[in-house]
């Protein structure tokens, strides 16, 4: 049997309002294809994702001029050339006593490395190496020979350094594919929740409508998970289940309402 009632033509706006309000708007956007819901997600994950991604690039772009400003007023004049560093100043040098955050240099290579191990996390640069302690399991070494032939001092890596903020914009495009891909992949299991209502409620809907069904499902987790990344709050325990509990209902009460509607969309 065919669903002959009047296909009503709804905007991007329209959908995000009535998918939140749930219920009778499911039995318009089940009269549209998948695709549609697709593009849908789409369009919601390039609003939502650049909005969610705001914060964060002002944290990543300020932490970064901070950086350029401690470099520029505390870091002493240096030299890299041939492999071999040179800084000016009294060795040893102390840059930070932070016990989560340790920097000693000594280009007279005198520091024994075990300077590090008082502390959880530091870094010792001698005249051929940095020493980097990243946890008490794991310490990293970097040979300045491997440097051979290139040349660095302050005023050159300051020059680069400005071009670390090319990191932004990436930033917005990481989360903006996380939401769509993240929302692709959990309407999957949405619309398998889905089908067993399906059967359970006798609907009679078909993958492909519980497919756009679940994506339309998941507009309100995925502002409440927007809201969170603005207001910078941390995702609490159990979060992801919390996320998909809130679709799984949307899910419920749309398959219980159009197991009783007349308009009840049937297979061909």
């Amino acid at each position: 049997m065919e669903d002959n009632t009047e296909k009503i033509k709804l905007s991007f706006w329209k959908k995000i309002i009535g998918s939140i309000q749930g219920i009778e708007h499911y039995e318009n956007v089940l009269k549209e294809t998948t695709g549609k819901a697709v593009l849908y997600l789409l369009l919601i994950s390039l609003f939502l994702g650049a909005i969610g991604s705001i914060r964060g690039s002002i944290e990543v772009n300020n932490g970064i001029s901070e950086f350029i400003k401690i470099y520029n007023d505390n870091c002493p004049n240096f030299e890299l050339i041939n492999g071999e560093l040179s800084v000016e100043g009294v060795m040893p040098m102390v840059l930070s006593e932070d016990e989560d955050n340790y920097i000693i240099i000594d280009t007279t290579n005198s520091t024994n490395p075990d300077v590090l191990d008082s502390y959880s996390e530091g870094i010792l640069i001698l005249k051929d190496k940095i020493i980097q302690k990243e946890n008490q399991l794991q310490t990293q070494v970097i040979e300045f020979k491997s440097l051979q032939g290139l040349t660095i001092n302050k005023d050159i890596a300051y020059s680069y350094f400005h071009y670390a903020k090319i990191i932004i914009p990436f930033i917005f495009i990481v989360n903006i594919l996380g939401y769509f891909l993240g929302g692709l992949l959990s309407s999957l299991f949405l619309a398998l929740f889905a089908l067993i209502i399906n059967g359970i409620f006798k609907t009679k809907l078909k993958y492909g409508q519980l497919y756009s069904l679940s994506i339309y499902a998941l507009t309100t987790p995925l502002i409440i998970n927007t809201i969170l990344k603005i207001l910078s709050i941390e995702h609490f325990s159990f979060y992801w289940l919390v996320y998909h509990t809130i679709a799984y209902v949307y899910i419920g009460f749309a398959l219980n309402k159009l197991k009783s509607s007349r308009n009840n969309i049937l297979l061909d």
